[in-house]
């Protein structure tokens, strides 16, 4: 889990890091860059010496931070977090120069490190971050990027990240639609840079399949410290976005399992519980509430984050060209050194290795409970529960499919691999059960 330890402590500086640091950003008022290198080199010497005192949370920062300022462009949480800060920024009808912001945020962790003598837990941080990204970036923290990850972190106070997005219905319905968009666009991303493929079929398969690929693209997804359901609401609008070719927003006339109906004879809103009213972490039943929700919604339909793919089926478009060549640029979370490529001429097994996780099945029945709510509002959730939980126990060992085209480039059995090259050609059914063949049908 990405949480701060409580044994976590500062990271203490020698003089000469320290000075180091010092002249390498004119002390602590340029090169941003450079000091996130300075710092990240501290960190690697700290924890080859068995020193380091930082959790992993805060050194998951450092680490995510580098690639971010120095817009990595092979990096898939660098890619992650320009998605959600612009998607973010566009909800609000603004826009902000990312670079800039960025550079801010790094300063002021600069600043912070040279005052203190130490590299700071994440705490200290998220008030740079998110503080920065608030006053300069004019942001809510349901728009910041970091919220996914750092859910459990407080950053004022006792409050974490959590407990403020979800103390407003208006904050969660926006870091929902934020996060699920970033994840869409790092999971197509995953699927042009890595050949991945993804077949159509039962709406559970389909699910499946989706959350094998967000693995790759988005690793965090499984071990972030947010609570299951949460994620299930993530993850089910990204689905609903990427798959099924709806707004990020989400639908504007569906809310919490309640349906909007139209305006009654004495012009009030009116909405009817359906069956799964109130499947939200957030629940919301209030008419006045769900007017406001709604309206909201209707303003971000058509909401972006520039111009990233947000259609799986373009996504596999693209990575069945890439598939072609068989050479594709290996993310920097992968790659061993960075900068190298990953071909079948010059790959080895031993140079990449990709072992992800088997999904946690309470993750997967919650995504699909969800996705199926949003689709099909008449059917309860109770009443697909027990059909849910008998394909998601198949479901936890799942195909990796990164694993797939990794080792038909490393293998060299081919100058092409062989999943990229047929993604043209995949859009079949594949159902494994009598269950999958009876759900497919309702959602066909």
């Amino acid at each position: 889990m990405l949480e701060s330890s409580s044994t976590s402590s500062p990271l203490t500086l020698t003089e000469e890091q320290i000075e180091k640091l010092r002249t390498d950003t004119d002390n602590g008022t340029a090169n941003p860059l450079k000091g996130y290198q300075d710092m990240i080199s501290f960190l690697d010497a700290a924890n080859a010496a068995g020193t380091d005192t930082l959790d992993d949370a805060s050194q998951f920062w450092y680490q995510q931070a580098i690639t971010v300022n120095g817009d990595d462009p092979t990096s898939f949480g660098n890619i992650f977090i320009h998605a959600a800060t612009a998607y973010g920024a566009a909800w609000d009808g603004k826009t902000v120069d990312f670079q800039s912001l960025s550079d801010k945020i790094g300063l002021a962790v600069i600043n912070g490190t040279i005052e203190t003598g130490t590299l700071q837990s994440i705490n200290s941080m998220l008030e740079d971050d998110i503080g920065t990204s608030l006053s300069y970036g004019g942001m809510t923290v349901g728009g910041w990027g970091g919220s996914f990850y750092y859910w459990n972190t407080p950053f004022e106070g006792t409050e974490t990240v959590g407990q403020a997005i979800m103390a407003d219905p208006e904050h969660y319905d926006k870091f929902i639609a934020t996060t699920a968009n970033a994840v869409v666009v790092t999971g197509n991303t995953a699927i042009e840079e890595l050949g991945l493929t993804f077949n159509s079929g039962s709406i559970t398969n389909e699910v499946d399949q989706f959350l094998n690929i967000l693995q790759v693209g988005v690793p965090t997804i499984v071990d972030a410290s947010v609570q299951t359901t949460v994620k299930a609401e993530v993850i089910a609008r990204a689905f609903e976005e990427d798959v099924l070719g709806q707004s990020a927003a989400g639908n504007p006339n569906l809310i919490n399992g309640y349906e909007y109906v139209g305006k009654s004879w004495f012009g009030n809103s009116e909405w009817i519980a359906t069956p799964n009213a109130g499947i939200s972490s957030v629940n919301v039943t209030n008419s006045t509430e769900l007017d406001a929700l709604r309206a909201t919604r209707l303003e971000e339909q058509d909401t972006k984050s520039g111009d990233a793919v947000t259609n799986i089926y373009s996504a596999l478009a693209k990575a069945a060209d890439a598939g072609i060549t068989g050479s594709m640029t290996l993310p920097s979370e992968l790659q061993l050194p960075a900068g190298s490529t990953l071909t079948a001429s010059d790959m080895t097994a031993s140079k990449v290795t990709l072992s992800l996780p088997a999904l946690p099945t309470d993750l997967v029945t919650d995504t699909i409970k969800d996705v199926m709510a949003d689709i099909a509002p008449a059917i309860s959730a109770d009443f697909l529960a027990p059909v849910v939980s008998i394909v998601g126990t198949g479901l936890t060992d799942a195909l990796n499919f990164a694993g797939n085209i990794l080792t038909d480039l490393t293998g060299g059995s081919s100058s092409a691999s062989s999943y990229g090259a047929s993604l043209a050609t995949t859009q079949t059914n594949t159902a494994a059960s009598s269950h999958q063949d009876l759900f497919a049908s309702l959602f066909a």
